[in-house]
């Protein structure tokens, strides 16, 4: 199962620290700070209390570190959390106060955004035994239980919310590019279908309208012969008319023949359409047109899961494509500015395009920038 990257993609709380979300966690993280420690006894300096209070402000200080309005790193998102449950745990065992259990409300629904499923509840689980270890030494066991059952519900409440929303903003950002891969593919199709209607004008032009005329050529060159015809004037003005026409024709179809092709301006721009804060800088080698929608497709594909490996997984905020020919082969790169590949295994994503294109004799590559981000290199030869 995989893990949630509620922080990698900013959502839900991660829009800053007075997005709505990150409000309500201060406003409640402020109301207990301010009833559950006996201030003065902090202010005397009594052990427990002032080990609670501590406790507490690292809780938020945890939280604040991982709802910067810079994106944070995975490790640091992977361990605030559960600091986050230790400094509840602690505050609770040292305040002897049941205010501080609140926050674990705050706790839960943030673990169901960042981890799995399964790992998230475990350790809700284990910190709410902990709290309820801690409320029996100076309640009942009745008391704490019932104390509890009725934090469990507000905590289940807040992670439900959360989750649905996390899978609310996911399915949001799928439909969003398959839409834009839809929109691609469209563009591709309507290339292929002007490209083959040029095809098929300059066909019809060379084989049939030149054919003709050039048979009309020969036919007047024959009657410019006849002594009776040879010093008409309208005669001179057909053939011409006739030359001209011919090497009209010709032009024509020797610039529909330079239009041949798939141009991928308009599909790659059709890509970026879901990516509104990312900047993308596209470039395309001059002249460069692919003959087949299959190897155009293949140019897509390989853009698109650069651009997805750039924005859900290095946060990339500049994104920039290079398609050009390098011999007989086509060359793919896509560079981001974002986080840098670490070791881990290789997504489905990366896994199938590398096998699409070792069918087609070709490679990829994904490599660490020494400046930070990536590049995706994929190559492959052009169809003969």
């Amino acid at each position: 199962m995989q893990s949630n990257d509620v922080y990698m993609s900013g959502k839900p709380w991660h829009g800053g620290w007075l997005a709505p979300l990150n409000l309500a966690a201060f406003v409640t993280w402020l109301v207990v700070m301010l009833q559950a420690p006996e201030w003065t006894r902090v202010m005397s300096g009594q052990p427990s209390e002032v080990a609670g209070t501590l406790a507490l402000a690292t809780m938020m200080a945890a939280y604040l570190a991982i709802n910067m309005p810079a994106e944070p790193r995975p490790l640091l998102v992977q361990l605030a959390v559960p600091l986050q449950g230790a400094s509840v745990l602690l505050a609770s065992l040292f305040l002897r106060e049941g205010g501080p259990a609140v926050l674990m409300i705050i706790v839960a629904a943030q673990a169901i955004a960042i981890y799995p499923v399964r790992l998230a509840l475990a350790g809700i689980v284990l910190a709410n035994l902990g709290l309820f270890a801690i409320w029996v030494q100076g309640i009942s066991v009745t008391s704490a239980l019932l104390s509890l059952l009725s934090l469990l519900a507000f905590q289940t409440f807040a992670m439900l919310t959360v989750h649905y929303a996390v899978s609310a903003d996911r399915a949001r950002e799928r439909l969003a590019e398959t839409h834009a891969e839809l929109l691609a593919t469209q563009h591709l199709l309507e290339q292929s279908a002007r490209s083959a209607e040029r095809l098929r004008l300059s066909r019809e032009l060379h084989d049939v309208a030149g054919h003709k005329l050039t048979a009309m050529k020969l036919n007047l060159r024959l009657l410019g012969r006849d002594p009776a015809c040879g010093a008409r004037e309208e005669l001179a003005t057909a053939s011409q008319l006739a030359d001209e026409l011919l090497a009209d024709i010709r032009a024509v179809v020797g610039e529909l023949r330079q239009r041949d092709g798939i141009d991928l301006g308009a599909s790659l721009a059709a890509l970026t359409r879901p990516f509104p804060g990312v900047r993308f800088d596209v470039r395309i080698e001059e002249g460069l047109v692919l003959d087949s929608v299959s190897m155009a497709e293949m140019v897509l594909r390989c853009v698109q899961e650069g651009i997805t490996n750039a924005v859900r997984h290095g946060q990339a905020r500049h994104i920039g494509m290079d398609i050009r020919r390098d011999g007989g082969a086509i060359t793919v790169s896509v560079r981001n500015d974002g986080r840098s590949p670490t070791t881990q295994r290789e997504g489905n994503g990366l896994t199938g395009m590398r096998e699409r294109l070792a069918g087609l004799g070709g490679s990829l590559s994904l490599v660490a920038l020494p400046a930070g981000g990536a590049e995706l290199r994929a190559q492959w030869p052009l169809d003969d």
